[in-house]
């Protein structure tokens, strides 16, 4: 029995009868803060370079600068990036723009490269907090796991992306060892 497939809120779907391409921009509201903490941020090392100060002072901050320019980087990606996925018959490519970010790589597998499609769930917890994403990964014939730079925050919109894909390349759902089921 098929269970119908519902298109998650932030997502596109274009599709006809031989290709699929989903997007989905990578804004979230937590965005707006960040505009705020790095300006402060910013500021304070604008300040802090604007003093006459020893050479190792402004050393130190230069560690500073580099998060402040990383920040402000992030924060681009947040409001002008989009994540497309297109899915044919014989192709799958992911394609992150317009400005390049660390750990999101293009991505372009023929049929041939995809034996299965998979979802692992990741936990990243820090001192404050812990944070659950589910990440698609693809299986070769070789048994060799490929992760593709697609991160959902919710189960529904990873397994959304892998259904359009095993729909569309005509791959037989089969349990992968240490696929994340939804339970």
């Amino acid at each position: 029995m098929n269970k119908i497939l519902v298109t998650p809120e932030n997502f596109d779907v274009e599709a006809d009868h031989m290709s699929c391409t989903v997007s989905y921009k990578w804004f979230k509201w937590h965005a707006w803060f960040l505009i705020f903490f790095a300006v402060i941020w910013n500021g304070f090392l604008v300040g802090w370079f604007s003093v006459d100060s020893p050479w190792f002072f402004k050393a130190f901050a230069s560690i500073h600068v580099a998060v402040g320019i990383g920040l402000v980087w992030y924060i681009l990606c947040l409001f002008f990036n989009k994540t497309t996925i297109t899915i044919s018959k014989q192709e799958l490519t992911v394609h992150h723009a317009p400005i390049p970010f660390f750990g999101y790589k293009n991505a372009s597998l023929t049929r041939m490269d995809i034996q299965q499609i998979y979802i692992i769930k990741e936990i990243k917890t820090n001192k404050n907090s812990t944070t659950i994403s589910f990440s698609l990964r693809v299986l070769t014939p070789k048994n060799k796991s490929i992760k593709l730079s697609i991160d959902c925050e919710d189960y529904e919109s990873a397994i959304f992306i892998k259904r359009k894909v095993e729909e569309y390349m005509r791959i037989d759902p089969s349990p992968v060892e240490g696929e994340y089921l939804g339970n």
